[in-house]
């Protein structure tokens, strides 16, 4: 698996993302739309600007680790003061055994940055398999709580790596 910065050129790959319904279901509820995906992807690669070893990442993986995947992001949140984590796959990628070796790579780019730092990850509770993903690399839930949008959310831990 191969993890690579997006950059300025990578909008087409990001938007596979943002317009899957299967993959938004789980993060939004709905597909972005095109105003929403354009700006989230500014948003992206200031972040990529601004930070040389945080970010959101492009991740490949086959024989030469060009299979583009989905996305994986390893970035700073000063609410929970932790890196948080956050992945998305292109659902033909399912259920192979990727989700669970991103989080251990973005996991990696977090005690890199920093080592004894804590991470997290937010997740949907209907999102079983993504909750599978985060026990398999050792996260706990934390807490069952409603988002800004008012929808029931659950923050898992990874302490002190």
């Amino acid at each position: 698996m191969k993890l690579e910065k997006y950059n300025v050129s990578d909008e087409p790959m990001y938007a596979q993302l943002v317009y899957n319904q299967e993959i938004m279901k789980m993060n939004l509820g709905r597909v972005f739309t095109a105003e929403e995906a354009r700006m989230a992807f500014q948003t992206v690669i200031v972040q990529n600007a601004s930070e040389p070893q945080l970010g959101v990442y492009k991740v490949f993986v086959g024989e030469s680790d060009e299979e583009y995947i989905g996305m994986g992001a390893a970035c700073w949140n000063e609410e929970y003061s932790a890196v948080e984590i956050e992945y998305m796959l292109l659902p033909q990628y399912w259920n192979r055994g990727y989700g669970t070796e991103l989080v251990k790579n973005l996991v990696n780019v977090a005690v890199t940055w920093e080592s004894g730092i804590n991470v997290i990850a937010i997740t949907d509770p209907a999102n079983i398999c993504s909750q599978r993903i985060l026990q398999k690399n050792g996260f706990t839930l934390v807490k069952k709580y409603l988002n800004e949008d008012g929808e029931t959310a659950l923050l898992y831990q990874k302490v002190k790596q």
